[in-house]
């Protein structure tokens, strides 16, 4: 058996799909490209497909991953262009490997938010010392959070409805922040309400800041 790990991107009418949407999507299209899959044992079985970061409903992404267990070697270049024949409109494998680094070892993830807010505006937003919010605990609760020294990397570009903003956030199983916190924030402190953003994943990293593969 071998872990395979199939880096893809998910954009355009795709990011209407829900992260249950997308595995019953990925498993039938691995079915369909006829790949070698490693199924559990037991009653139920069922194909060993796991996603590191799944993604927030109305998110696009350029790098995410979805990892197979496969039960006889396959070239990778093949494993991906069947993946594409088989996959719907907004999906496309980009690359396949083997598995380098457990899902563990993902710390955090690089966006670009499309803001309807000027660069000064966002720039005023970010030169403050704390940014307290709301987030939800596991355990249903909520608890105030400072995101302020999330916001990593954080770069701003102005555009025609307002600006892209760039930044690294935390996206672990311990603490994940997720960019609609930003966009709520961002919203608060300029007290008035935003429309909603466009969100672009562009890469996962791992802890020392090497790409998650």
């Amino acid at each position: 058996m071998k872990n395979v790990r199939i880096v893809f991107s998910k954009t355009g009418r795709a990011r209407y799909m829900s992260h249950l949407d997308l595995v019953r999507t990925m498993t039938r299209a691995v079915r369909r490209a006829d790949i070698p899959l490693w199924y559990t044992e037991g009653f139920n079985r069922h194909p060993y497909i796991t996603f590191a970061a799944p993604l927030s409903l109305g998110f696009e992404s350029l790098y995410e991953t979805m990892d197979l267990r496969l039960e006889e070697d396959m070239p990778f270049d093949v494993l991906v262009q069947r993946m594409n024949d088989a996959f719907p409109e907004g999906l496309r494998a980009l690359s396949a490997d083997e598995v380098k680094m457990k899902a563990g070892a993902l710390f955090s993830a690089k966006y670009r938010l499309s803001l309807s807010a000027t660069v000064a505006e966002v720039e005023t937003f970010l030169e403050q010392p704390s940014i307290i919010m709301q987030k939800r605990t596991k355990k249903g609760g909520m608890k105030d959070v400072d995101i302020r020294p999330c916001l990593q990397e954080v770069s701003c570009e102005s555009t025609d409805s307002g600006c892209d903003v760039t930044v690294t956030l935390p996206c672990n199983s311990t603490d994940t922040i997720n960019p609609q916190m930003i966009h709520q924030a961002l919203g608060m402190f300029l007290a008035r309400e935003l429309p909603p953003m466009r969100v672009l994943r562009l890469a996962l990293y791992g802890e020392n800041g090497q790409l998650f593969v």
